[in-house]
């Protein structure tokens, strides 16, 4: 699970939000919240597992809660034009080849949740994989399989990679009125180069297994290259952490070109039009912008023509992440990949507001007015490229264990190294769903009801993610919420009554 994008800032919207939920939940009064502007950076180190990372500022947003306005800054070293936003009929022409899943139809939106911490660890998703190593130095998949024996580190991962996701999980989701299920997979499930230590062992096998079990629910799937050879951010989850190699090497950059061929050649066969969708190029890059679009335009060509031109077009829904380059704030995307030259093109934004001291000082109605500003901006936004929010959580705090890395605290009760000091406690917070009081699970509830609302202004989301293991990071778990409560059995529905 992922990574920020916009960090925070809230634009009241009115009385249709204010009074639907208290302001009485988690920040002092002395909180940066109760100031009349507020001014919060957006950074490129607002991921999971990302507080060993130098941020670096790409823009900020100010909310000034006096005069009910949202502004931006210009991003650094992007060229500033005026948003030229085409007819919202313009995308419709842009299905070709026919695609699997009507994204033109603005009454049919994407609903899903991403199995993450499955094919790809994450130590706050699934603490035990490396708590049974008993060494604190192990801390991604590079060290999980570089630092003990190679023999101990199969057996734990072939445990975990066989029994952490079942069918019975995908028909759970299907019954929670869900339609799609976001699938994230390392590189090293294909190949692994020399001095690599990752392993490769069935996960490529599991994805197809897994997409088989979709379709016989009737879930579509996205499949997202989550980790690239050489790590393209840096992020514990993009398998090394500290290590952002992948633009700097142009035959990483090409592997992970030819594993995009591998899975479209596979995916565009007419046995998974039922079930495939999407392919999601990379996940969250964050690194030199100009090796990115150069990635982008070449993998789209293996993409859409897996079997090269002569052949017939892929039927896939290409999606790009966006680098952090927010099309709800930015114009970056409004002339990059767009047709005639490039068909079928999303952009996938993630949103969180929690890897940031300003952020978690954010009131719950200010929180939610944020994440309600987004919504007209979504629908901006899909007028351009078609445009999914593909992670977000209700959680509010970064109390979740791991969450910022492995061995590292939390900025909500001030034990991770560098933050702001103590803004509350995280007991109840994050962990066993159990002890969350009535309070607690209605906010996260509010937090819920609030981004999937805003998230439809575009072709919808996927929620990061769906299962936990056990007592772990519950708050994240759109299962545990099921059971608890605070995510109702229909996604449409809205018991806290919040609607932006």
């Amino acid at each position: 699970m992922k990574f920020s994008s916009l960090l925070t800032g809230a634009l009241m919207m009115g009385s249709a939000i204010a009074g639907a939920i208290t302001n009485t939940d988690a920040v002092p009064a002395d909180s940066s919240a109760s100031l009349d502007k507020v001014v919060l950076p957006i950074t490129t180190a607002n991921s999971r597992g990302a507080s060993a990372i130098e941020p670096k500022v790409i823009t900020k947003v100010i909310m000034d809660k006096a005069n009910d306005v949202l502004t931006s800054t210009p991003l650094a070293g992007l060229k500033r034009h005026r948003r030229r936003t085409p007819s919202t009929s313009s995308i419709e022409p842009r299905a070709l080849p026919p695609l699997r899943w009507p994204y033109a139809n603005s009454a049919v939106k994407i609903r899903g949740v991403s199995l993450g911490g499955w094919l790809v660890v994450e130590n706050f998703i699934t603490p035990s994989i490396y708590g049974q190593t008993n060494n604190p130095h192990i801390i991604d998949e590079w060290t999980f399989g570089s630092l003990q024996p190679r023999s101990t580190a199969i057996r734990i991962l072939q445990q975990h990679l066989n029994s952490f996701m079942s069918e019975d999980d995908i028909r759970q989701i299907a019954a929670a009125g869900l339609n799609h299920v976001r699938i994230p997979i390392g590189y090293w499930a294909f190949e692994v180069g020399n001095g690599e230590p990752f392993l490769k062992l069935n996960q490529w096998e599991l994805l197809k297994t897994a997409v088989g079990w979709c379709a016989k629910y009737g879930l579509k799937v996205l499949i997202d290259l989550h980790a690239a050879p050489g790590n393209q951010n840096g992020f514990d989850h993009g398998g090394r952490r500290g290590v952002n190699a992948w633009a700097g090497n142009a035959t990483n950059v090409q592997r992970t070109v030819n594993i995009l061929q591998t899975m479209s050649r596979e995916f565009s066969q007419p046995k998974y039009a039922s079930s495939v969708t999407a392919l999601e190029l990379l996940n969250e890059p964050v690194t030199d912008r100009n090796v990115v679009l150069d990635f982008y335009q070449r993998a789209y060509e293996v993409v859409r023509y897996p079997n090269g031109r002569s052949s017939p077009p892929s039927p896939l829904l290409v999606v790009v992440g966006d680098e952090f380059i927010n099309p709800a704030f930015s114009d970056y995307w409004n002339d990059k990949l767009r047709p005639p030259t490039y068909e079928a093109v999303s952009i996938d934004s993630h949103i969180y507001t929690i890897f940031d001291d300003n952020a978690l000082r954010l009131s719950s109605q200010d929180r939610i007015n944020y994440y309600c500003s987004l919504k007209p901006k979504w629908a901006a936004a899909n007028n351009v490229h078609w445009q999914m929010v593909g992670e977000w959580t209700p959680a509010f705090t970064d109390c979740a264990g791991g969450i910022n890395g492995r061995n590292r605290g939390s900025r909500y009760d001030g034990s991770l190294k560098g933050s702001r000091g103590r803004i509350n406690s995280c007991a109840q917070r994050s962990g066993d769903a159990s002890t969350f009081t009535a309070k607690y699970k209605r906010l996260l509830g509010s937090m819920w009801e609030a981004q999937v609302d805003a998230n439809e202004g575009g072709i919808g989301w996927l929620m990061w993610t769906w299962k936990t293991e056990a007592k772990a990071a519950e708050d994240w778990s759109y299962q545990k919420g099921l059971q608890y409560g605070w995510i109702p059995r229909d996604p449409t529905k809205r018991p806290n009554g919040i609607r932006c």
